[in-house]
């Protein structure tokens, strides 16, 4: 698919399209993501905005894009002006065609797109309209998309300040160099006038808690895009039906029947499990990104809450398993009490059914210090497994 980052002009103002997308707990913790997210050198972003109105989230954006600094970001304000919580559509530009896809209130990673061809933008449509679950989709009105709301874009925005472009770096390199540098020598010159007597050693009287367990683990919605993206590019093997895709932060394996093959047509990568099973591993192809860690974690009585309610909403199977082992985090002296950030223990959590990949990630990224161990597929549907951290 042809696609790129780029800028479009409606009436009198310029809008930043093509922006990468990822919820965050709060607008306040967005900044501080938006930044270390930013620092991953395969994404090359040197701007990003943070979306306060609806879902929290960030945007990452580039220079050589034509994205620039003050520039508000087209996906969010078009998220917040339609009322619909999960909607996905096509709006014709003056630089293309621009595709936004919006799940729970939230942009998708992969849902603010400026394709050059019309043809794209459909097909791109035509694909995500399959998977269903939409309470809203805009399409332009020559397509005759029966029941698709067909509004014009100029109509959809609004005077909101709100997600706009700033760079990520807050001072210029330059200048940190010569302030270092005048530092220097000025320490340089005071230390050889006025030289500092030996220094007594101190022993530190406050133990230093440990790093939470989640942190520098991948971050949900980065995990599950790197997964689903995986299993659906699992190749077919001749004689031999898929039963079921797993996936972790290490790759996917693909599990296979044997029908009416032989294992003597199987590839080379493939392991044969017995006569009539084999699998098939592959590595993720999009990099995954790393939690900073600042996240608080939820009681076990919110938890079950948010995970039981979504559940029973969306006639979703969930299983969470017992609290149990020591508290990780916990520092040399103290006691987990039900209001204290500094112990966390894991509990086992798992949900799934015939929701898309995407919605599940939406309900999952809700749940701080929540870490995903594993993606699979199979015919009863999607199901992400993995550990919750509560106080």
């Amino acid at each position: 698919m042809d696609k790129v980052s780029a800028i479009i002009r409606i009436g009198k103002e310029t809008f930043a399209a093509g922006l990468f997308w990822q919820a965050a707990p709060t607008a306040g913790l967005a900044v501080r993501e938006a930044r270390i997210v930013a620092g991953k050198a395969e994404l090359a972003a040197d701007l990003f905005c943070v979306r306060k109105r609806g879902v929290p989230q960030f945007g990452l954006g580039q220079r050589k894009a034509g994205h620039r600094a003050g520039m508000r970001a087209i996906a969010p304000v078009l998220a917040s002006a339609v009322a619909d919580a999960s909607w996905i559509g096509v709006f014709r530009t003056d630089q293309g065609w621009l595709y936004v896809m919006v799940r729970k209130g939230a942009v998708m990673p992969d849902g603010d797109v400026l394709f050059r061809s019309e043809q794209e933008a459909r097909q791109k449509l035509r694909s995500e309209l399959s998977i269903g679950d939409w309470d809203a989709v805009f399409a332009p009105l020559h397509w005759r998309m029966e029941e698709a709301r067909t509004d014009d874009i100029v109509d959809l925005i609004s005077s909101y300040s709100d997600a706009r472009l700033r760079a990520v770096n807050r001072t210029p390199l330059p200048f940190i160099l010569a302030f270092c540098g005048a530092a220097a020598v000025c320490w340089g010159g005071w230390m050889a006038v006025f030289p500092s007597p030996p220094a007594a050693p101190t022993v530190s009287s406050v133990p230093v808690a440990p790093p939470p367990p989640w942190l520098g683990q991948p971050t949900v919605s980065s995990l599950i895009l790197a997964c689903e993206r995986a299993i659906e590019e699992t190749r077919t093997l001749p004689g031999f039906e898929i039963e079921m895709a797993t996936c972790g932060s290490g790759g996917a394996t693909a599990r296979y029947r044997r029908e009416k093959g032989s294992v003597a047509w199987l590839p080379k990568n493939s392991v044969v499990i017995s006569p009539d099973r084999v699998s098939v591993s592959t590595p993720l192809t999009i990099p995954l990104l790393r939690r900073s860690g600042e996240e608080r974690p939820m009681t076990i009585d919110a938890l079950r809450r948010h995970l039981w309610g979504a559940a029973q909403a969306y006639l979703l199977d969930s299983e969470l398993g017992e609290q149990g082992g020591p508290a990780a985090g916990l520092l040399p002296g103290r006691s987990l009490a039900a209001d204290d950030n500094s112990g966390f223990r894991p509990i086992p959590l798992s949900m799934g059914g015939r929701l898309p990949l995407s919605a599940l990630s939406v309900l999952l990224a809700k749940i701080p210090a929540f870490v995903a161990d594993e993606v699979s597929w199979q015919s009863s549907g999607w199901r992400v497994r993995g550990k919750a951290y509560v106080r």
